[in-house]
């Protein structure tokens, strides 16, 4: 009885150790979720269609008129695939309008939408979505609205 005891909390303690860098990917400490989302005008950089976030690189003039570049995450490539992105929705170039969660203290961003020129609007599911959405099938309804 207590030699299965102790295996059992070995092999917890052993479970906790292992899965903890899996938790530690998801802190959202760099980033201000207490302030209102901004929104920037743009031209596409780059376009990183990759795991585990999708990373868009945006030139926007600041109120000097110098280019600053502002790396904006998505969320990962499956996930945005079911909102209606492609590797290719972005190219470099391209002139639109991100709506996004700021970092504290860099040119960074959570991502929440991508505006274009023509009015298209997509979406990232990166905790970028005001409201209790319970799936990809209510998000994908945003686009209709």
């Amino acid at each position: 009885m207590k030699r299965d005891l102790a295996r059992s909390l070995v092999l917890a303690i052993s479970l906790a150790i292992a899965c903890g860098p899996a938790l530690a990917h998801h802190g959202a400490v760099g980033y201000d979720y207490s302030v209102p989302r901004k929104t920037l005008k743009g031209t596409v950089e780059q376009f990183t269609w990759q795991n585990p976030h999708t990373l868009l690189l945006l030139d926007v003039k600041d109120d000097k008129g110098n280019v600053v570049v502002w790396t904006m995450e998505l969320n990962n490539p499956g996930n945005l695939v079911e909102l209606g992105w492609t590797h290719s929705s972005l190219k470099p170039g391209d002139e639109v309008t991100v709506t996004f969660n700021p970092a504290k203290s860099k040119p960074n961003g959570i991502c929440v939408d991508v505006l274009f020129a023509d009015g298209r609007k997509l979406h990232s599911s990166q905790g970028c979505v005001q409201g209790n959405l319970k799936s990809f099938d209510e998000l994908r309804q945003l686009d209709k609205q």
